[in-house]
């Protein structure tokens, strides 16, 4: 979140080609995520997962690995992000997809098991870009991508130690792969409501805070004076928020409602924006960063488990990937205006800008009418059906 945008920030010292750069990530990402599902699902998780952590480790490492032997130019550093990013969606959804088995296998609500995952997450994100901006001011930005990698490095170790070997009882020759498994997974989003909904509203956020975390973010703090150790300690701040908001939904979230806590989250999360565009002091940026973090993270875990409920096992890979896929396709291009846009314009009014925008995203939640499927009481629950050979897959 924070070394490789400085890192290419600071290397060329363009927001423009801090946007290419990131949107080099974000390409490979959206096909690996479209095709990579139907892998999941023939394949089983295990394996997907550590090829796409390893080749990241692999990749990541080159990047400081060739800067110190001063071979490392913008167009090598655009493929290797290429290259690290093309099975990270696979990797992601190899994982997620197991987690329905896994829920029922410990004797858990699904909604206190995703909230579980979201709380790890943010705990990387409270720890990452801090621990990032520290590493940057000691040993340069350079140097703390191996970092990075190792992180990388770490997460296929433990890919192999802990993911099943299988992923479902479904014969491999069933599950359509390329192409036509991923129309098969589009139409099943397009014609479920509340799936629909959620899709059209996390491509606006994706393609909001795509632009803003890759670009305007990074573009503003240098701008106005600041240090990568200023926007390391507001993510940080927004990943300790989310921690305390997903512990209050793991304990009392079913009781609530869930389009209420989705939309009021998003809500304060345009406002936390807008103060940050104000550029206030380290104390109130990092207030606002908590609160943000706090209202916004029940968010994943109420999408996750309403999105994991919805899909027939047998499809959960594919689903999970076209709906990654669809949510990342109009990232790259906004990154890119971002970047050309902030050297017209400036990168406080674009995060002026991209709070209005978040606002307008947060009106349109609550008028689209498939988000009422989130609180009624069994949202589908396609995927939870008895207990089968499918989830006594999971011990092997």
């Amino acid at each position: 979140m924070v070394a490789l945008p400085w890192f290419v920030l600071t290397l060329t010292g363009s927001p423009l080609w801090t946007g290419i750069a990131a949107a080099a990530g974000v390409l490979p990402m959206i096909a690996g995520s479209l095709f990579g599902g139907g892998l999941v699902d023939r394949f089983g998780p295990r394996w997907i997962a550590f090829t796409g952590d390893f080749t990241s480790a692999l990749a990541v490492a080159a990047v400081p690995l060739l800067y110190h032997l001063d071979m490392l130019g913008i167009g090598t550093l655009v493929v290797l992000i290429a290259i690290g990013a093309a099975m990270d969606g696979p990797a992601s959804i190899a994982a997620e997809s197991r987690h329905p088995e896994l829920a029922r296998l410990a004797g858990f609500r699904l909604e206190r098991i995703k909230a579980a995952d979201e709380l790890i997450e943010n705990a990387g994100v409270l720890i990452g870009p801090a621990l990032a901006g520290v590493m940057i001011a000691l040993v340069g930005v350079e140097d703390t991508l191996w970092l990075t990698a190792g992180c990388s490095l770490a997460a296929a170790i433990l890919d192999v130690i802990s993911l099943p070997t299988r992923r479902n009882s479904v014969a491999k020759e069933e599950v359509a792969v390329g192409l036509a498994g991923a129309w098969e997974a589009v139409r099943f989003l397009l014609r479920d409501p509340l799936l629909r909904s959620l899709i059209t509203l996390g491509t606006l956020f994706g393609i909001i805070f795509g632009a803003m975390e890759a670009v305007v973010m990074p573009a503003f703090f240098k701008a106005t004076g600041q240090s990568a150790m200023s926007l390391g300690l507001f993510l940080s701040a927004t990943g300790g928020g989310a921690i305390v908001g997903t512990l209050a939904y793991a304990a009392w979230g079913h009781r609530l409602s869930g389009r209420g806590i989705l939309i009021v989250g998003c809500a304060v999360e345009a406002l936390a924006i807008f103060v940050l565009a104000l550029a206030p002091p380290v104390s109130i940026l990092i207030a606002a960063g908590a609160v943000a973090g706090l209202a916004t993270g029940p968010i994943g875990p109420i999408v996750a488990t309403a999105a994991l409920r919805r899909v027939p096992v047998k499809l959960r890979g594919r689903v999970l990937g076209a709906a990654d896929a669809l949510e990342l396709s109009a990232i790259p291009l906004a990154i890119i205006l971002a970047g050309g846009a902030v050297e017209i314009f400036g990168a406080q009014r674009l995060l002026f800008g991209c709070a209005a925008a978040l606002a307008a995203t947060t009106v349109l939640a609550v008028f689209l009418p498939g988000l009422r499927q989130l609180d009624m009481r069994r949202i589908g629950n396609v995927a939870s059906s008895p207990v089968s050979d499918d989830v006594l897959g999971a011990r092997d």
